[in-house]
């Protein structure tokens, strides 16, 4: 359970001491600060991980507590009328708007997924460039440079450019991952504005600065 709960919860006190107590074998402890996190945060997590506090209380014969889990299910369906998948929990910032919460182990797994149909491991046998690859309206732009391989996300902006999410490329992703210079991150941008001219296609960097 603790491996899925999202970062975002690393340095909340509730999720701190859960740690404490799951490393010390104190199992009601653990789950009774699980429990207290999400009333400290007041974000809704996924029905999932409610099912599994409730079982785990049921087991402990803590009966109270494996109703209150059950019941933040049943909460869920009726404030949000959907389902936060398992590793996500959902933030309320008013009425209408909401954030999400995503645990990096779900997060590489649908990394893995997409290289595997992208057909990575393929680029990286081609000739340095630069590969976009597109699924609708979004997609992700791949940089390869002497045998290294660095990607960008992509979204078909309101005007058909694509807007290019590059603030958050900070690694080489390929064959190991390795942080990006400085200096390599600017010469990837640079990359990117000569391939972009090159295709005719029309950018936008995360950043606004074409």
């Amino acid at each position: 359970m603790l491996e899925y709960i999202p970062d975002h919860y690393k340095d909340q006190r509730q999720y701190i001491y859960a740690v404490d107590f799951f490393k010390r074998d104190e199992w009601a402890l653990t789950l009774e600060s699980l429990i207290e996190l999400t009333i400290e945060t007041d974000h809704y997590f996924s029905e999932r991980f409610w099912e599994i506090l409730a079982d785990t209380a049921e087991n402990m014969s803590m009966m109270n507590l494996s109703a209150y889990c059950r019941k933040q299910i049943v909460g869920n369906q009726q404030e949000l009328k959907s389902n936060i998948p398992f590793g996500w929990t959902t933030e309320k910032v008013d009425e209408k708007h909401f954030k999400h919460h995503i645990v990096e182990k779900v997060k590489r797994q649908w990394t893995i997924d997409r290289h595997k149909k992208d057909n990575v491991e393929s680029l990286l046998t081609k000739v340095d460039g630069i590969y976009l690859k597109m699924n609708g309206r979004t997609g992700t732009l791949y940089i390869i440079d002497k045998c290294r391989l660095t990607e960008v996300d992509v979204e078909i902006g309101v005007t058909s450019s694509l807007i290019l999410f590059f603030e958050k490329t900070n690694y080489w992703m390929l064959p190991f991952r390795k942080i990006l210079t400085v200096q390599e991150k600017q010469n990837i941008r640079t990359a990117i504005s000569l391939w972009a001219s090159d295709t005719n296609t029309a950018i936008q960097f995360d950043d606004y600065h074409v």
